[in-house]
């Protein structure tokens, strides 16, 4: 096999392929095995016909057509290799030409770009806070008080929170709907959890009310259905006063002191890590902009279907049609286009900009790194497929080797609040980068 690498354009490049007829006898019986389990001659089962009957029965000429198959995605994975050529999709056979003794073939090869030079890393990014406000504190503490809240009947116009006894009966073309009937139930005022209207109909009863309206009712699939509620009571939460003795009787704390402590440095984490992600987010946004990345179309293309199945496998498995989605969230189909070509765009962007900080800091995987990828393989099932198992180990690595790329990144930046104070958030990203070394 002879071949030659032509430089297209800046994002693709040509290989042109020489193959002679003898480099195909390595395939031959490969391709014969093949042939033999779709072929269906009398006499003989599938996968177990006679190699000179498969020759007789689909020629020679079918079974070098079989063999070039076989043997040609190898071949240009080895190439792909030698020549260091990084393709962002899969490579494309333009033109197979048989000639005497020789196939003829012209593969197009879609580049990754490259960065000349990285935008500089040790950017500034504004992000909030991460210190707990009394609001937050105080919004926790009424959580916990809450669990241990008392309901108690009251004498008064209901109001947002309060608690209802109730009995609902509905009925539809003068008949009483049997699916949505309840006695002596308990329902929470504010809740929206029956209808889209009952809430703002039981704001502001008392006890004893009969209140009649028609609405939809989206649990049982009904509309416009004719809905009568009568009010039995109306009871009321009672929060239990805080002091150090309720605090160390009903909590793991033993007084509010300690209590306010430790929910200070339970909000501060979540925040951290909500704020973690807003950091990263900036950071690589800007990085994106300064970088003034071309992309290939065809890339950009791929990168977008991908997202798209996602997205629809996605939706199938919460039973919504793409129409009903786009009906809710206000989308057209051309700006949901425009939103996965945005998105594509990021995600490609990043991974060049990623890949050429590997390049740069030499990034290589440690032991840990490369005993997951081996004990992944150890488990993966491409059916044999040599090429497939190399393929996937090679999109291992360099997902791993970007991981260690975006901790760089995020190590390099800096991240202030509004009044300039640095906020400290490297134990986040050390905490994950402890997860994904025991995974």
């Amino acid at each position: 096999m002879k071949y030659k690498v032509k430089k297209v354009s800046d994002f693709e490049s040509n290989i042109e392929i020489d193959i002679d007829f003898e480099d195909l006898e390595s395939k031959k019986d490969e391709a014969i095995s093949k042939i033999s389990k779709s072929l269906k001659v009398k006499g003989f089962r599938p996968g177990k016909i006679p190699k000179n009957i498969v020759i007789r029965e689909v020629g020679e000429d079918y079974i070098l057509e079989e063999s070039i198959d076989l043997y040609l995605p190898e071949q240009i994975f080895e190439i792909l290799q030698k020549e260091e050529l990084n393709p962002a999709v899969r490579p494309v056979v333009k033109d197979l030409k048989k000639e005497k003794k020789s196939y003829k073939v012209d593969v197009l090869i879609t580049l990754w770009p490259k960065l000349s030079k990285l935008p500089k890393l040790n950017q500034t990014v504004e992000v909030e806070s991460i210190t707990p406000t009394e609001e937050e504190i105080l919004d926790q503490i009424d959580r916990i008080k809450l669990q241990f809240a008392d309901v108690t009947k009251v004498e008064r116009p209901s109001k947002t929170s309060d608690y209802l006894l109730v009995n609902i009966s509905a009925m539809e073309n003068g008949k009483e709907l049997e699916e949505f009937s309840y006695q002596d139930y308990l329902y929470e005022l504010g809740s929206n959890s029956l209808t889209p209207s009952m809430d703002s109909k039981l704001e502001g009863v008392s006890t004893g009310a009969i209140i009649k309206f028609n609405d939809d009712i989206p649990s049982v699939g009904k509309s416009n259905v004719e809905i009568t509620v009568l009010v039995k009571e109306i009871k009321e939460k009672v929060m239990p006063e805080l002091t150090d003795e309720w605090v160390s009787s009903m909590t793991e704390f033993d007084n509010i002191a300690e209590m306010n402590d430790e929910l200070f440095k339970n909000i501060e984490m979540v925040k951290k890590r909500q704020i973690a992600n807003q950091y990263q987010g900036l950071l690589t946004s800007k990085l994106i902009e300064e970088s003034k990345l071309e992309l290939p179309e065809q890339l950009v293309i791929a990168e977008m279907d991908s997202i798209l199945q996602n997205f629809m496998a996605e939706l199938n498995q919460n039973n919504i049609k793409i129409e009903d989605y786009l009906q809710i969230t206000g989308l057209t189909e051309e700006t949901l286009q425009e939103d996965l070509k945005n998105q594509a765009t990021r995600n490609l962007s990043m991974v060049v900009i990623l890949d050429k900080i590997v390049e740069d800091q030499e990034l290589k995987l440690d032991d840990k790194e490369i005993k997951y990828i081996d004990d992944h393989m150890s488990t993966h099932d491409e059916d044999g497929n040599e090429l497939e198992d190399a393929s996937h180990r090679l999109n291992l690595e360099a997902e791993s080797l970007r991981n260690k790329a975006m901790l760089h990144i995020l190590q390099q930046g800096v991240s202030v609040d509004k009044d300039g104070e640095k906020v400290y958030l490297q134990d986040v990203y050390n905490q994950e980068e402890e997860v994904r070394e025991e995974e």
